[in-house]
């Protein structure tokens, strides 16, 4: 096993660990599976069993507990998974960077702010105050050599005086104290370069998925979804979506299409507007982009591929931010898709 995988997966037992110490949850075995539950709300940590089944049962599991929110956290991209949760009303979420840094070499800087220290069982907290206010905060969690580090931030009105500085340093130090070998975080693109400029780097991309009260689907609806994003063309010629259906949202997920640009299937987006043309440049959902500014989203250069095949229209404007695909493509970094449409 490599470095780089001993770590991801010490990062996956590391949350598991936080979701009980910090959040005080219980942990249910369903099957090969855990439910971590704590009130109405419940996570699937980066399940060991991906099946239909093992995925069905832990979901119907979380539906008998009656519970509100639904969250699934994986360590790589997983479109497999992902089909069979947002069959069963998920959305697709956002996705963690994973990060790592290796103690022994660090050298911990004198924090430019005084940094506050408790402690909450086996979980640190740490925080820094500017003139009688929280200014920032974030919490370390040690477990087995490893220290997994959450919740990092600072207030807006406090960003850019080296609070955040202060605050992963001494998140490190207490690692290191505690005979921790490595931190282990998840980053967005902003902290990115924070948690860079102390020396971490980046394991991976993973992937969350989120169900929310109300978004639930129907038999059919989840036999829909696993048709197109598995890319079971017969299945779905079997399944004879009506003109109507490949146009409607399921679920969390969104319309037909747009779960053909969340799990990479282009032949069967092709399939789609084999049926319904006047798809292809039309609002598909509530941030009012159409199939091209999704796959810009989402960076699936294939289906954005088919949609210009199709005649999309590159210069139409999104609803929400009154932006064209070009200009969500070079949002979201995706040089495929910006050389396609420039």
């Amino acid at each position: 096993m490599s470095d780089r995988d001993r770590l991801l997966r010490a990062t996956a037992s590391n949350h598991r660990v936080w979701f009980r110490r910090a959040v005080g949850a219980r942990v249910e075995r369903v099957g090969e599976n855990e439910l971590v539950v704590h009130g109405r709300q419940g996570w699937i940590p980066f399940p060991a069993r991906r099946s239909p089944e093992a995925i069905a049962q832990v979901v119907d599991r979380a539906g008998e507990l009656k519970l509100r929110t639904l969250s699934c956290w994986s360590l790589t991209e997983d479109k497999a998974l992902g089909t069979l949760l947002i069959a069963r009303g998920f959305e697709w979420g956002w996705q963690p960077w994973w990060m790592a840094l290796g103690l022994a070499g660090l050298v911990v800087e004198e924090p430019g702010q005084p940094v506050l220290e408790r402690r909450r069982g086996s979980v640190h907290l740490l925080a820094v105050r500017v003139e009688g206010r929280d200014a920032g905060s974030v919490i370390v969690n040690p477990w087995r050599g490893i220290a997994g580090i959450y919740d990092m931030e600072v207030h807006p009105e406090f960003r850019r005086r080296g609070i955040g500085r202060a605050l992963i340093m001494a998140a490190c130090r207490v690692a290191r104290e505690r005979g921790c070998t490595h931190a282990v975080l998840n980053a967005t693109p902003d902290g990115e370069l924070l948690y860079r400029s102390v020396g971490f780097e980046r394991l991976g991309e993973g992937r969350t998925w989120w169900r929310h009260p109300g978004e639930r689907t129907t038999p059919r609806e989840a036999a829909l979804v696993e048709a197109i994003g598995f890319g079971d063309l017969d299945a779905l010629g079997a399944l004879g979506p009506t003109e109507a259906e490949l146009e409607r949202p399921i679920g969390g997920a969104g319309p037909p299409l747009v779960i053909t640009v969340l799990t990479g299937q282009p032949a069967v987006a092709e399939w789609i507007l084999a049926r319904r043309p006047e798809l292809v440049s039309r609002d598909l959902g509530s941030p009012g982009y159409t199939l091209l500014h999704a796959a810009a989203e989402w960076d699936a250069p294939e289906v954005a591929a088919v949609a210009l095949g199709r005649g999309a229209d590159p210069t139409i404007r999104d609803a929400t931010y009154n932006g064209t695909p070009l200009g969500w493509a070079e949002h979201f970094g995706r040089e495929r898709i910006k050389a396609m449409l420039s």
